[in-house]
């Protein structure tokens, strides 16, 4: 049996991740709130021989297809940090600006792109533009600097208390986090009060501060 991937969001980023995937043998399911989206429509239209199905919806319908089909990726082609938002539907979280804050502190200054509302977005090409389908080498192709350190090995070490996933780099411009690693932390997610979680590639990476909601409020 091939090997499965969830995509979710199924714009530019998305259809063409599909399309690699697909190519590549594996089975793909991907979910958009626009069930015309643009995966859907162009890869229907030029027709595939791997298997793909298409379900409409956003984060809930993401986290229930991740739970019942434990896909051996997850591969986020959303504007947003796909894992943070699955850890707080599924344990009631809620952004924690001061875990992001303890989190940017401990990190070189030279990476961070934005820090807004407990999450930090972080990049080794900060002020420059990236190639497309980059296979991100240790020197970038784009600025000639060389990095010798991964972003997500840089980001475990300076932040050893939180869950950081590595994104792989499945194909030219494709990335994609582990499957069993996205169920782990969700299991580590259940048992915390707080928690802070990144995913990162070797050039790029963003991380989240979250706290569980408070109990007390929810009955008002």
């Amino acid at each position: 049996m091939g090997k499965t991937a969830l995509v979710v969001g199924g714009g530019v980023y998305g259809a063409a991740c599909t399309r690699y995937l697909l190519g590549e043998g594996w089975r793909c399911i991907v979910v958009d709130q626009d069930s015309l989206c643009l995966a859907a429509r162009a890869v229907l239209m030029e027709g595939t021989d791997g298997e793909v199905s298409f379900v409409q919806g956003g984060v809930v319908k993401a986290l229930a297809l991740f739970t019942s089909h434990a896909p051996d990726v997850l591969v986020p082609t959303v504007p947003f940090h796909l894992l943070a938002s699955l850890v707080a539907r599924s344990c009631e979280y809620v952004p924690w600006t001061g875990g992001a804050t303890t989190a940017a502190a401990a990190l070189p200054p030279r990476i961070l792109v934005s820090s807004l509302e407990g999450t930090l977005v972080l990049s080794y090409n900060r002020d420059g533009t990236c190639l497309p389908a980059c296979p991100a080498p240790p020197r970038c192709p784009a600025t000639g600097e060389c990095w010798p350190r991964p972003l997500h090995a840089l980001l475990a070490d300076a932040l050893p208390d939180a869950q950081v996933l590595e994104s792989l780099q499945l194909g030219p411009g494709v990335g994609g986090l582990r499957g069993r690693d996205v169920a782990a932390v969700l299991a580590c997610a259940r048992e915390e009060e707080t928690l802070v979680v990144g995913t990162a590639c070797r050039c790029h990476g963003v991380v989240t501060a979250l706290k569980k909601r408070d109990r007390v409020l929810q009955n008002f």
